[in-house]
């Protein structure tokens, strides 16, 4: 038997390897052809391998390795611990992998927690997914911005896959509930976008039609100049009526119309122009005679105000128009002339309506008869009563001398 320094194994003379294992020495092999320290050595590396898969258990142990596969690692590396053909200290490599399955529930407790609050996380997350196409699904078809909408649901469609993909697996028949109302929603809003669409196609088409015919109709308007502005502006209403296309369409279509009406607009700048240029003097003179007249302003007998108002106005119509930068201001001037003039008017019969001074005679009367009836008391009266009625009799005075004016 050959000696060895190994306290868990021994090699005997015919070749046979031994472990010291549960108190006893099993034989693990032989190694007949080398020596007994080749065979030892042999045996011993079988024991380190056996070694390092007990370590690397306890390593996913540690980083909470999913239970499941950790189970089956386990399991498989107990049952090599069995009798296993290797030298070492088999009983402490059995403790360590017995301290490992004691420690497994532990471990398969904390990730079923984990797992389902992951499972209800990723529910959450799929069923605000589902909600967000479904809330998009119902709102008004007539009110829903197409291009933003058709990029929301290709952003929730990818966040569906994507979830699904990544995220943890959810059961099949819950998953497959869920996924049915996203796909009802996803192809309710599809059948809405296509069917705008070909409304908006359509209704772009008879705009074309429409409105390249008005388009037609203002360049025709040309050779007219400015007096074809009306008729312009009686096609104007008829664009404003008429269907509206997509937008870049619609602001080609607009330019083209616009262009047509400007020319007509121009001329009339350029005949405004020269009109303007024409009537420049005209402005000297009434600026002049507004100068001349500005008395009118400080008149106060309404027959005096009157003529003179009517000799401004014979001498005022009698020049030609001022440019149209200028009228407002002249009319201005002109306004402030008639404004003077009609308050001296609207005094003047204010003071003579006969109507008025009729019901101010009437009401004189009426009071000078109450004075002469409350003076006629005083006399007889007490001195409390005198008092009262002496109060009265001013205030009846204050009103005559009010109504007598």
């Amino acid at each position: 038997m050959a000696a060895d320094a190994n306290p868990h194994g021994r090699v005997d003379d015919d070749g046979t390897v031994l472990v010291h294992d549960h108190d006893t020495w099993r034989p693990v092999g032989s190694f007949p052809d080398g020596t007994p320290d080749e065979a030892l050595g042999y045996f011993e590396r079988k024991f380190h391998e056996l070694e390092a898969k007990v370590t690397l258990a306890e390593q996913r142990l540690a980083a909470k390795a999913p239970a499941k596969d950790l189970a089956t690692q386990i399991d498989k590396l107990v049952q090599d611990l069995v009798e296993p053909a290797a030298v070492g200290d088999l009983g402490a490599l059995r403790q360590r992998a017995q301290t490992l399955q004691e420690a497994l529930p532990t471990l398969v407790d904390a990730q079923k927690q984990e797992n389902e609050a992951a499972l209800q996380e990723a529910l959450a997350t799929r069923e605000a997914i589902v909600k967000a196409m479904e809330d998009l699904a119902a709102q008004d078809v007539q009110k829903i911005r197409w291009k933003a909408a058709g990029q929301t649901m290709t952003e929730l469609f990818e966040q569906w896959q994507k979830h699904q993909q990544t995220g943890p697996r959810i059961p099949k028949k819950t998953a497959d509930v869920m996924w049915g109302r996203f796909r009802t929603a996803k192809n309710a809003l599809e059948k809405s976008r296509r069917a705008h669409f070909q409304e908006l196609e359509a209704k772009t088409k008879e705009s074309k039609n429409v409105k390249k015919a008005l388009i037609e109709q203002a360049e025709a308007l040309a050779p007219q100049g400015s007096s074809a502005i009306q008729a312009y502006q009686k096609l104007l209403t008829q664009w404003k009526t008429a269907p509206r296309a997509q937008r870049s369409v619609e602001d080609a279509l607009w330019a083209k119309f616009k262009a047509a009406g400007d020319v007509l607009y121009q001329q009339k700048a350029d005949q405004d122009a020269q009109e303007d240029k024409a009537n420049a003097g005209n402005l000297d003179l009434k600026q002049g005679l507004i100068k001349d007249f500005g008395d009118i302003l400080s008149l106060t007998d309404r027959d005096a105000a009157t003529t003179r108002l009517r000799q401004f106005h014979e001498k005022f119509s009698a020049i030609g128009p001022v440019p149209k930068k200028d009228v407002r201001t002249i009319d201005q001037a002109v306004k402030k002339f008639d404004t003077h003039v009609r308050t001296l008017e609207q005094e003047f019969w204010s003071k003579n309506d006969p109507e008025k001074k009729a019901r101010s005679s009437s009401m004189a009367e009426q009071l000078v008869e109450a004075i002469a009836d409350l003076e006629a008391k005083i006399g007889h009266a007490s001195a409390q009563e005198k008092s009262e009625l002496e109060a009265e009799l001013e205030t009846k005075k204050a009103w005559l001398a009010v109504v007598e004016g």
